[in-house]
């Protein structure tokens, strides 16, 4: 594979994934029926990060998900468990 097309599969993956973890924060936060500013107030993450993240505006840092985690009280996997990394393997 050439290196253009690693960078562009790299960067799909990326985007997929930021998404994929907005998706995930997004049905947390309404599964405990939390407003942005409950969940800014029991990370110290600001509502307007949080709103990134939730439309894949914005790809969280492993720090920032061990915030989200310890809040909402899951694994910090959870945010990656039906992630399809199978989709970008070389076949």
């Amino acid at each position: 594979m050439g290196f253009i097309r690693r960078i562009k599969k790299k960067r799909q993956i990326k985007n997929e994934l930021t998404k994929h973890i907005g998706e995930v924060l997004l049905h947390l936060r309404q599964k405990k029926n939390s407003s942005m500013r409950d969940v800014s107030n029991g990370s110290g993450l600001s509502t307007a990060f949080i709103c990134q993240i939730e439309n894949g505006e914005s790809s969280p840092s492993a720090d920032t998900l061990v915030k989200l985690s310890a809040f909402f009280s899951v694994s910090v996997g959870y945010f990656f468990k039906d992630f399809d990394f199978e989709k970008f393997l070389d076949k």
